[in-house]
């Protein structure tokens, strides 16, 4: 496998595309159906080749759908010099607007790749966990208790729910993204999270 011009890929140039490939093929091919020896074969690279960057299925599933991950979290940071309310924001809409302008590519990676396999499910997790965080941080609470980092991975369970209906409730993005701050802040207003946020951001709220 080659650049374009005839270069030689170097080591991480050749990873990247075989797992660029495999989140283009989870599109249509359920995990247990992808094999390595066909990624491979639509790679142009030889057999020995995949399995000496991935010795077996679960390490090279691993790579595809942490490269998914990362990139959804690369979408959700937030400049430090965004004002708290409008990074609040800026992470929902970055999040909503993925999920529907990719959203067969984020059901078959990352929605069903939790149920594939717990090492899969755990960088799944990793990633919900620091979007909650990121939002929490952004909402005044620097260190979560653990049933404020619950609700709000709840609540970010049901914003990713709405976002992937969207097109089926007729809702449109904006709204999905009002309702998500609507719901956050009401979420927020529950004892077991209100009383983790500063008193200057709760008088600013």
């Amino acid at each position: 496998m080659t650049a374009a011009g005839g270069r030689r890929l170097s080591r991480h140039e050749r990873r990247s595309q075989l797992v660029a490939l495999g989140i283009r093929l989870l599109e249509t091919t359920p995990f247990h159906v992808l094999s390595l020896d066909d990624v491979a074969e639509r790679a142009g690279v030889s057999r020995s080749l995949m399995f000496h960057y991935f010795p077996t299925k679960l390490d090279y599933l691993t790579e595809v759908v942490r490269a998914a991950s990362d990139h959804v979290l690369s979408l959700t940071e937030v400049p430090e010099d965004v004002h708290a309310e409008d990074g609040t924001r800026a992470i929902i809409s970055a999040l909503v607007r993925y999920i529907q302008r990719r959203r067969d590519n984020y059901v078959a990676v990352l929605r069903s790749g939790r149920a594939v396999d717990p090492v899969l499910e755990e960088v799944v997790n990793d990633m919900h966990r620091t979007i909650s965080l990121r939002i929490l941080a952004s909402v005044g609470v620097a260190a979560p208790q653990p049933m404020t980092l619950v609700l709000t991975r709840a609540w970010l369970a049901g914003i990713e729910e709405l976002a992937l209906l969207g097109e089926e409730s007729g809702q449109p993005q904006e709204s999905i993204i009002d309702s998500a701050l609507t719901t956050l802040f009401a979420v927020a207003t529950l004892p077991d999270f209100a009383d983790t946020i500063s008193p200057t951001r709760r008088r600013s709220g």
